[in-house]
């Protein structure tokens, strides 16, 4: 997933709003991307960007402020045009989800362009690019210049996951300052697939059960035994999950055993398991 991110340069051309600059580079920082070049802004003024970008001061500080395309373009391989007016050129015309495709068939650095806010990319802007890239709308196809940045850099981070790199865990923000979900992303062994080792007795304790309720006088043993079996591995079962079964299989044993005494007074005294 890192090299598609890090292959990805996304590029503002004149961007009008020192706030628009910032709400792209924290949609870049949500989805992974890391490298903003910002051409020609008429009035850029870093303070209001970090406004509108809060855990973002390391992109925004590596964000290379140039005064011309060419600058921007440079150590890139392919150019891509967002836009959303119709061109004549005849250049290919891709949604971002094909554009994120097409990235991952080499290791070339592409350049993903953005034009101002009031009427987009010049035209010869556009025919730098090898492609035009469009997002699909129903009808009203003029999108915040962050709103665009952002569905493009999901396509990419998309890819990524499908490429097979699990999210590394997210920063949170706001009041939980530089928290992380990185060691929920890791998991608990707990959610992991029971195996049949593990199965073997959450069966016996379901038909143990199932044995003192008189259920086998209609029913012979064996065939009630292969469909708890069955039902278990194919419901794809997580180690927790089959754990919270046995409990509840063993709760309603000891109920039955215990006739005489209200379950309720006795919920915080877990029966054997």
């Amino acid at each position: 997933m890192a090299d598609l991110l890090d292959r990805t340069v996304v590029v503002l051309v004149q961007p009008q709003h020192p706030g628009n600059v910032g709400a792209a580079a924290r949609a870049m920082k949500n989805m992974g991307l890391s490298r903003l070049v910002v051409v020609d802004p008429p009035a850029y003024d870093p303070e209001q960007a970090r406004w509108m970008a809060p855990g973002c001061d390391d992109l925004l500080a590596a964000t290379r402020i140039v005064a011309t395309l060419d600058e921007a373009l440079e150590g890139c391989h392919v150019a891509v045009a967002s836009t959303a007016r119709h061109r004549k050129q005849g250049q290919p015309v891709l949604t971002p989800t094909q554009i994120a495709e097409r990235m991952t068939e080499d290791d070339r650095t592409w350049a993903i362009l953005f034009g101002r806010e009031d009427f987009g990319l010049a035209t010869e802007d556009v025919l730098r690019c090898e492609s035009i890239l469009r997002i699909p709308t129903p009808e009203h196809a003029s999108l915040n210049l962050a709103q665009a940045v952002l569905l493009v850099a999901n396509a990419l981070f998309t890819q990524a996951r499908a490429q097979g790199t699990a999210a590394p865990g997210r920063t949170l923000g706001g009041s939980r300052g530089r928290s992380t979900t990185a060691a929920k992303a890791k998991g608990d062994k707990r959610d992991a697939l029971a195996d049949l080792r593990r199965i073997e007795p959450a069966v016996d304790d379901l038909v143990e059960l199932l044995e003192r309720v008189g259920y086998f006088r209609s029913t012979p043993e064996p065939k009630v035994r292969l469909t708890a079996r069955q039902a278990l591995q194919r419901s794809q079962i997580t180690i927790r999950h089959l754990e919270a079964l046995r409990g509840m299989v063993n709760r309603t044993r000891w109920a039955l055993e215990n006739p005489g005494i209200d379950p309720r007074a006795t919920r915080d005294r877990d029966p054997e398991t």
